[in-house]
């Protein structure tokens, strides 16, 4: 009830304050307005930091035991060690439906990316270009932070001194008081500009905080996840902190469940544990936690690659080959390899956001671009086969365990990268190929320990399919080596998967 009364209280003291500036205006002449104005403005300020001192006095009092929940485990079945391989059988195509390909033209020069002004009121007269700033340029209060193969120049931060020398509630409640009383709100409106300027999901956001936070040098664990926690609820993102005997620990409420990551519950919602410092889950028992969260971090963290992140310029390429038929196939796929370690800091989620994600621009017109020209000409199901076999044979395969020692579905920008790729990954590729290429829809088929898909043709095909909404699917399966689309490979037979509608 505090808290809703404070919230109220601070928005009527704001629309108060705009009934009595319009007032103000018609009535005094600028120079006692701009002093009334900035009166007023320490009178909030102070109000907000009440706030703060409120929260902390609660942080010093009301924390309880948690146990925690050891994360969700996504694969029962492992994957087949070696996949299974048939001799090639020509494609009967009796009723050819000539596909229409999109107009994909490979640019003859790296394209710009476009300036954009940010809004006035965050960083005046500067423009969003790489290298990216997010002070005046000639200010010399910045520091340098990479990512995503990108320079950001951001605010310098003057931290507050965090001495931590026994972890309890009154100790992080009075660390809360000396972040709150910093000059933090800088950097906190130059890490949202950037997040949107690098078209970052929320997780990239918390992946850029960290960077940001990792580039003040001299931070203990405790302090950095100290710190990210302020940042991220001074964003409006649902974390809190937990600690135990000796260490602080971050939590994340996010959107999506995460697998292999262990979590507790509270008020219904699932707190995962996350240190932004580590590619694996950590490993933790009972902690202590708080019971009450801070009214405007409500927002659950995202993850949504619908967009690609703005990458670098490309510094690695990936060149498949094989032969589809007779025909000698090469693609060359530039990327950059910041990009790759800036995936590998994402956690393990549900098969749809793998299928749903985009490709950064320069992978992606390089390799459509290239494969439009082999499939021209071609019937739609001749087009379906051709990218099924070159995702078959163009890809060396190892299940996660052999490869990273551990399940770890790719994203295809990270299939494109790495020399190995399972069941899961191929399918992420063959999808993301048949609907950028040939405009078919797709859907994933998830057997247990194993990945497939379901192209909607327009032409009769033989083999297997099946009715989604009256639309018939039929199965392609990219592990299948030289399997043809219609074919179920070895072993599923009649088995039901489940499908992964994206």
């Amino acid at each position: 009830m505090k808290i809703k009364l404070l919230t109220i209280s601070i928005l009527s003291l704001t629309f108060t304050f705009l009934a009595i500036a319009q007032s103000f205006a018609k009535n005094i002449d600028n120079t006692e307005f701009e002093q009334w104005k900035k009166k007023h403005n320490k009178e909030v300020s102070n109000f907000v930091e009440k706030y703060d001192k409120d929260f902390a006095s609660f942080l010093k009092t009301r924390w309880v035991e948690t146990d925690v929940i050891a994360g969700e485990k996504r694969d029962n079945q492992p994957k087949p060690q070696q996949t299974p391989e048939k001799q090639p059988k020509p494609i009967i195509d009796n009723t050819p439906v000539e596909i229409v390909l999109p107009d994909i033209e490979l640019p003859d020069v790296e394209p710009e990316i476009p300036e954009v002004l940010l809004p006035k009121d965050k960083v005046p007269g500067t423009k969003v270009k790489p290298p990216f700033y997010y002070v005046a340029e000639d200010s010399g209060k910045s520091i340098e932070v990479s990512l995503l193969g990108q320079t950001l120049f951001m605010p310098k931060v003057t931290l507050p001194k965090l001495s931590i020398n026994k972890l309890s509630s009154s100790g992080i409640a009075e660390l809360w008081l000396a972040m709150a009383g910093s000059d933090y709100k800088p950097a906190v409106t130059a890490i949202e500009q950037a997040s949107h300027d690098l078209k970052l999901d929320d997780w990239g956001n918390a992946l850029l905080t960290h960077k940001y936070l990792i580039s003040l040098a001299g931070l203990t664990q405790n302090e950095r996840q100290l710190l990210m926690w302020f940042y991220l609820v001074k964003q409006g993102f649902d974390a809190r902190v937990a600690f135990d005997k000796n260490e602080i620990y971050l939590l994340l409420n996010t959107a999506q469940t995460l697998f292999a990551q262990k979590f507790f519950t509270f008020d219904e919602q699932k707190y995962y544990f996350v240190d932004f410092a580590k590619t694996r889950p950590i490993n933790i028992g009972s902690v202590y936690t708080y019971e009450q969260q801070y009214s405007s971090a409500k927002k659950a963290v995202k993850i949504d690659m619908r967009v690609a992140p703005l990458q670098g310029k490309s510094d690695k390429t990936r060149v498949l080959t094989t032969k589809v038929g007779k025909q000698s196939v090469s693609v060359t796929a530039p990327y950059n390899s910041s990009y790759i370690d800036f995936l590998n800091f994402y956690p393990q989620v549900s098969m749809q956001y793998y299928f749903q994600a985009e490709l950064p621009e320069q992978t992606k017109v390089s390799l459509l671009s290239q494969l439009k020209q082999d499939i021209a000409g071609l019937s739609e199901l001749e087009a379906a086969n051709f990218l099924l076999h070159f995702v078959q044979t163009s890809l060396q395969y190892q299940t996660d365990q052999q490869q990273f020692n551990y399940e770890n579905y790719l994203f295809a920008g990270e299939t494109l990268h790495y020399p190995y790729a399972d069941c899961e990954d191929r399918s992420v590729l063959y999808a993301y190929l048949v609907t950028h290429l040939m405009g078919n829809k797709v859907v994933g088929l998830q057997y247990d320990g194993h990945v497939a898909t379901a192209v909607a043709l327009k032409s009769k095909s033989t083999g297997s399919s099946f009715l989604i909404n009256d639309v018939r699917y039929t199965i392609a399966d990219p592990t299948f080596i030289n399997a043809n689309v219609g074919e179920v490979m070895t072993g599923f037979e009649g088995v039901e998967p489940e499908l992964v509608i994206y």
